[in-house]
């Protein structure tokens, strides 16, 4: 099965040690399907831009293995995870290293993979979600890091 996917994440209001959140969409023949989350725990040094953009990234390929996705074409509007996944930039980040590393292993599962970067306004419907987590989390109402099922 093919599937699309796009992916974002935010830290505000400061980055680092605000609140960061991610959002995919993703389209199969199954249909759409929107996620959202907390990246990681807000006001610490974890809660980053890089930290939600790739926790955004791995939630997406997570929930695409579990519906038996094998080709995909994943889009994101964050230049450094996009170029890092290409090798065209190196991960720097002691923060990053393991989280590029679970991505990098959850494309080694699909047996087509295509990763493009794309500009902020192709990739409207993922921040759309990406903030809804941040409004949800700064009342309450989103406490718990990681990938929702």
């Amino acid at each position: 099965m093919r599937g699309k996917g796009f992916f974002d994440g935010l830290c505000e209001p400061v980055n680092p040690g605000g609140i960061a959140t991610f959002g995919y969409v993703m389209v199969t023949e199954l249909g759409k399907e929107q996620g959202f989350g907390l990246a990681a725990e807000p006001w610490t040094s974890d809660s980053t831009n890089n930290v939600a953009e790739y926790t955004g990234l791995i939630c997406l390929l997570k929930r695409m293995l579990s519906l038996g996705v094998t080709e995909v074409e994943i889009f994101g509007d964050s230049q450094l995870v996009i170029r890092q996944l290409r090798g065209e930039y190196k991960v720097k980040s002691s923060r990053i290293e393991p989280l590029y590393t679970e991505a990098r292993r959850l494309l080694e599962h699909f047996r087509s993979v295509k990763v493009e970067w794309i500009p902020r306004e192709k990739n409207e419907e993922a921040d759309s979600m990406t903030r809804k987590a941040y409004e949800l989390a700064k009342r309450g109402e989103l406490t718990k890091v990681g990938c929702q099922s």
